[in-house]
């Protein structure tokens, strides 16, 4: 991994002192008096979260994150993402797990940093970025999205793709003019798994914490209906909320079935930092 590209000397900074980083062995140090070291894993990511507890999916929801997003169910929101992303220097994908919108959407972009504070979806993340040939390009981090180690305004476009949503950190970190792009869940998603696991479905309410000061350019909905092989309905279930708050009759009811038909229905807003 070639983090010590200009790029990203310029771009990353230390969330300690927020000195400037740059590369020492197997790790990066900070330029500041106090020469923070954060060390890269064997894996390939580096690990900035030194003064925060571990979180975010832990091994086996990682691993069943990954194995479905690979097979393409999210793939036309992935898309979606990718085209309002567009190109430019500079992607940062805030909670970007184990990677699987990160790699698509970074296609228009020279470099991409992805924070995230599970250990095991970065391995993840990694690992597929040295498969696919990326390692250069993308740059995963252990790393908070309310405290993101990067310098203010270098960022020409912000994602963030179900985690939470910290306009004033993404606003710090975009420049002047560039985009924020943040996708949720819509009113109808995953209806129809919901309604083998509940007597009665509620609705889905928009997320709380939109943007209220960047300008919000545009709405998107992506809605359409898949059906989910057996193999994969349980690795979908432990993607969700309801994998903790389901009874275990109700969830070996839902693992026995031959397949699983459902509305995937996402909401993805653009915004825009005003230039000035």
């Amino acid at each position: 991994m070639r983090v010590q590209s200009l790029e990203w000397n310029t771009a990353l900074r230390c969330p300690l002192c927020g000195a400037a980083l740059e590369r020492a062995e197997n790790s990066l140090a900070c330029r500041g008096a106090r020469r923070h070291n954060f060390d890269i894993a064997k894996s390939g990511y580096v690990n900035f979260n030194t003064h925060l507890p571990t979180s975010g999916d832990d091994k086996a929801m990682a691993a069943a994150r990954q194995a479905f997003l690979r097979r393409g169910y999210y793939a036309p929101l992935a898309e979606a993402i990718a085209a309002e992303a567009g190109s430019g220097t500079l992607l940062a994908d805030a909670g970007c797990g184990e990677g699987y919108y990160t790699e698509i959407a970074a296609r228009g972009f020279a470099h991409a940093l992805g924070a995230d504070l599970s250990k095991y979806a970065l391995a993840l993340a990694a690992k597929s970025a040295k498969q696919q040939g990326l390692a250069d390009k993308l740059l995963y981090t252990a790393a908070s999205v309310y405290d993101l180690p990067l310098a203010d305004g270098v960022c020409d476009c912000v994602m963030n793709v179900f985690a939470p949503c910290v306009e004033k950190e993404y606003a710090r970190v975009l420049q002047s003019g560039g985009k924020l792009i943040v996708a949720a869940a819509g009113r109808d998603h995953l209806y129809g798994l919901k309604e083998k696991l509940y007597d009665t479905v509620i609705p889905n309410e928009p997320r709380r914490d939109y943007p209220t000061e960047l300008h919000l350019e545009k709405t998107l909905s992506v809605q359409y209906d898949v059906t989910v092989a057996h193999e994969d309905i349980a690795p979908l279930f432990m993607m969700t909320p309801y994998y903790y708050r389901t009874s275990k009759e109700r969830a070996e009811q839902l693992y026995a079935l031959d397949a699983l038909k459902t509305v995937l229905d996402f909401e993805v807003r653009v915004y825009r930092k005003e230039e000035g």
